[in-house]
């Protein structure tokens, strides 16, 4: 009887050390990806302390104008901070980030960001899309078992706001 007993313990064991290893690498991805979106979270809010000039504000696409620490717009990194136009744009999967020369002119290569995203809506304004003086950027990842959804969320007012001419 106690070998039986052992052997049902051993086998549920096994089952539940099975069962973890298999689900780990879905784990390891999703948190790759929310840390990918607070660090672009991060790095965003504090482009748009600085920012000025917005381009384009729709709530998959945002572009405006800033300061970066790059040696050229889309050029390598530099100690100093250059204003350049910087271009945020999302789809359903991922968000890109083009820095351009403030007349839109000479872009760089667009990367990706953020990946693995269930929601292409990212940006909202306050007051509106057509003058913002604040952008909120929400990322929203799929949940693995369809209620556990994760959101990664912060905003920042425009500091230098111009409008376009």
């Amino acid at each position: 009887m106690a070998t039986v007993l052992g052997l049902f313990v051993v086998g549920i064991g096994t089952t539940v050390f099975v069962t973890a290893l298999r689900s780990q690498p879905g784990l390891t991805t999703r948190e790759q990806a929310i840390s990918e979106a607070r660090t672009t979270t991060e790095r965003l809010v504090r482009e748009l302390r600085q920012g000025g000039t917005v381009y384009t504000a729709t709530s998959n696409q945002f572009s405006f104008l800033t300061y970066v620490h790059s040696a050229s717009c889309g050029g390598a990194p530099s100690s100093s901070a250059i204003q350049c136009r910087v271009t945020y744009s999302c789809t359903t999967s991922e968000c890109t980030r083009v820095e351009a020369q403030p007349d839109g002119t000479s872009p760089g290569a667009a990367y990706s960001v953020v990946s693995g995203l269930s929601n292409g809506i990212v940006f909202g304004y306050s007051p509106s899309s057509t003058s913002p003086t604040y952008v909120g950027v929400t990322f929203t990842f799929p949940g693995q078992n369809g209620d556990d959804a994760i959101t990664v969320s912060d905003g920042a007012a425009l500091r230098n706001r111009t409008t376009t001419t």
